[in-house]
């Protein structure tokens, strides 16, 4: 019976079923896989999509690799009676074998991960997907919000432009918030209001974000700043100050934490401004 199979698989009709059963089954497992990560609830949405992702470019792989045996041999008679216009072939073919090198390079080097906030060809999103071909990226705005677009962005791509990624560090990171102050202004109060803010708002995760900085430069061997915030200077123009306020969260976090962290300077900035008046 093994026998009759295998000869009737080697026949044009065979191969022709192997490889409608072999897409539909993978078809099926993919739909699977997606309800599956829909069912398991939202505790860890990031770690869930790079599993689902992972797993479904292993089983679109699998099935790629069934496929291209099942039809090995007509394959390389196709390409050996095709060896006349392969040049023609490569040039018309040369942006799918430029994304395929991008995927090989993505795969070894790793510059962002399912999750990740990144920047590419003044593009930047929220990676969602990442197959052979291109990746799919949530598009954002200023401060990590998202539009509600999305980006189709070719490997090919990453051979020539270089990759950003905003959220490099992990589970936190560190941003940079201006605030534009007048000249006439204390300096000292305004800054000591902006810090205050930033505690008020970011201290209840300051020393867990230490601690992951921590174990981040002991395992990758680099030197990170320190989560606790810090307030930076920066003169333009004698007429125009910026405060640069340096503080960490949550990648998914940023803008809401900034919002806060902006109403409570505001609040803040008045009461710091009105003491000294009062005296």
């Amino acid at each position: 019976m093994f026998a009759e199979l295998n000869l009737f698989a080697k026949t044009e009709l065979g191969r022709i079923l192997v490889t409608l059963i072999t897409i539909i089954v993978t078809l099926l497992i993919v739909k699977f896989l997606q309800k599956r990560a829909r069912m398991q609830g939202a505790t860890d949405v990031a770690r869930q999509r790079r599993n689902l992702v992972l797993a479904k470019n292993l089983v679109l792989l699998t099935a790629v690799i069934l496929i291209c045996a099942t039809w090995a041999s007509k394959i390389a008679g196709a390409a050996l009676s095709l060896a006349a216009v392969a040049g023609a072939m490569l040039i018309v073919s040369k942006e799918f074998l430029l994304n395929l090198l991008g995927t090989a390079m993505l795969a070894i080097s790793r510059p962002y991960r399912i999750g990740d906030f990144v920047e590419l060809e003044n593009i930047s999103g929220r990676v969602l997907d990442s197959d052979l071909i291109a990746t799919t990226l949530a598009e954002t705005m200023e401060g990590n919000q998202l539009t509600g677009h999305t980006v189709t962005i070719p490997h090919s791509v990453l051979l020539s432009k270089p990759v950003r990624n905003l959220t490099a560090t992990g589970r936190f990171t560190i941003n940079m918030l201006p605030v534009a102050v007048q000249p006439n202004e204390n300096l000292q109060l305004q800054e000591q209001a902006l810090l205050k803010a930033a505690f008020d708002i970011c201290g209840s995760w300051i020393e867990e974000a230490n601690r992951h900085f921590e174990r981040l430069e002991s395992r990758e061997l680099v030197t990170l700043p320190s989560a606790e915030p810090r307030v930076l200077i920066e003169l333009k123009t004698v007429k125009e100050y910026t405060f640069s306020l340096r503080y960490c969260c949550r990648p998914n976090e940023r803008v809401k934490v900034e919002q806060a962290i902006i109403r409570q300077y505001l609040q803040t900035r008045s009461t710091f401004v009105a003491a000294p008046e009062e005296e």
